[in-house]
């Protein structure tokens, strides 16, 4: 391919992590999606460059910022070597990712099931030490709420908040919101919405593959999935391939196996969501977008009803996240920590009072500051759902490194 010195590279969304190769310091970029298999590394001063890579500044426009920069003539040629190198690794927007894209998609959904991802990394893959893993964390040592009296309660959740943090950090807090889940009455279809963390072009895809995990086996419910693909007018899983590598449905997934295997026969609908709360701002810019969620919401709503079958929503969500880890550049301390809590519990308790708005509002207050990566699927479902009333089960948190980067996280159950 020919680059022009008019042609305005945009780098896909991309994860960077730092390295060290041969005793120099390089950044890596890992491709959420995995179109290559290969992870390219570029020295550190390239940094700015790939700022750059924004869909907005031609070839040209970067070689004058860059020249200006380094007080010399920055060949055209160099900048052009960078691009070809991420442009074979599909990391630019654009017809080569996009056909990769495509192919991938159609090997994954040639698959028979969706392979569990994070077997052995989150969560033993071993069937019976997973049983036993997942059942410490309702016990009291696992600082659980103990068995639940399965389906002793009359009510029929209609809704869940459940943590998507690795089940390590976050078993407590999970086994809170099944065990309030496994007392009420059972659905028919649990629709898991979770965060799409490599990003959803089209807002929010659903996923059509069976789920494997080491506790078997969950169906997807094709028919639902096939009834809001109706409603849209368009494939409602046509980025499923975000869900090969995700662990936001696996874990929900795993605990719902736990639940209710021999208990209850249930199929799942997997759908991952990506929306910012500036689409909620009465900006004119982002009225597309509102446009979108609304519809999307109403064809899930009808979905759902049009299936004739119960349906209860599972919000994969976590909260805040703070620290170095997350780009922040102080160190948090207990002080941070609590104050961050508290902003989750005034979230929450809209959440409780099914003040949607009031949630988002929080959100918008002080523009995501705390980045709340499960704003996503709880908007979603808090649209969606017909609840009349709500309880908060629990509220938490863990560190996840060594300079007290931390991860809040909450359950709440809706009737």
């Amino acid at each position: 391919m020919t680059y022009e010195p008019d042609y305005k590279p945009q780098l896909r969304m991309v994860e960077p992590f730092p390295a060290v190769v041969q005793g120099k310091r390089v950044v890596g970029l890992k491709d959420p999606l995995g179109l290559s298999e290969n992870v390219v590394l570029v020295p550190q001063e390239v940094l700015p460059l790939l700022a750059l890579f924004d869909g907005r500044h031609s070839l040209r426009d970067i070689q004058a910022d860059l020249s200006a920069r380094a007080g010399r003539i920055v060949f055209l040629d160099e900048i052009i070597d960078v691009v070809r190198t991420l442009d074979k690794a599909f990391l630019f927007e654009g017809l080569t990712a996009r056909e990769a894209f495509l192919h991938r998609t159609k090997t994954y959904r040639n698959q028979s099931v969706r392979p569990c991802s994070h077997a052995g990394s989150s969560y033993d893959p071993d069937p019976e030490k997973l049983s036993a893993e997942l059942q410490w964390y309702f016990s009291e040592q696992g600082r659980g709420p103990g068995q639940p009296d399965f389906f002793s309660k009359p009510e029929r959740p209609v809704g869940l908040i459940a943590p998507h943090i690795d089940i390590r950090a976050g078993g407590a807090c999970f086994s809170r919101a099944y065990h309030a889940l496994a007392q009420g009455q059972p659905s028919d279809v649990y629709v898991i919405l979770g965060t799409g963390h490599a990003g959803v072009q089209g807002m929010f895809t659903a996923g059509t593959l069976d789920y494997q995990t080491p506790l078997g086996v969950t169906q997807v419910d094709r028919d639902v999935v096939d009834l809001i693909s109706k409603e849209m007018g368009r494939d409602a899983a046509e980025e499923e391939i975000l869900h090969a590598t995700e662990h936001v449905i696996e874990f929900q997934v795993l605990f719902l196996q736990h639940m209710f295997s021999g208990r209850h026969e249930f199929k799942i609908v997997p759908i991952l969501c990506s929306l910012s709360h500036r689409v909620f701002d009465s900006d004119a810019r982002f009225a597309e977008k509102r446009e979108m969620f609304a519809c999307y919401c109403r064809a899930l709503r009808k979905a759902c009803l049009e299936s004739g079958k119960s349906v209860c929503f599972i919000a994969s969500a976590d909260l805040d996240h703070v620290g170095p880890r997350y780009g922040d550049e102080f160190v948090p301390h207990r002080g941070t920590v609590e104050h961050s809590l508290a902003k989750d519990m005034e979230l929450l308790q809209s959440l409780a009072n099914l003040k949607t708005d009031d949630f988002i509002r929080g959100i918008q207050a002080d523009d995501d500051s705390r980045r709340v990566c499960g704003f996503s699927p709880i908007v979603t479902m808090m649209h969606s759902m017909d609840a009349a009333e709500a309880e908060l089960l629990n509220l938490d948190f863990a560190y996840v490194d060594d300079q007290k980067s931390f991860v809040s996280f909450g359950a709440m159950i809706f009737y």
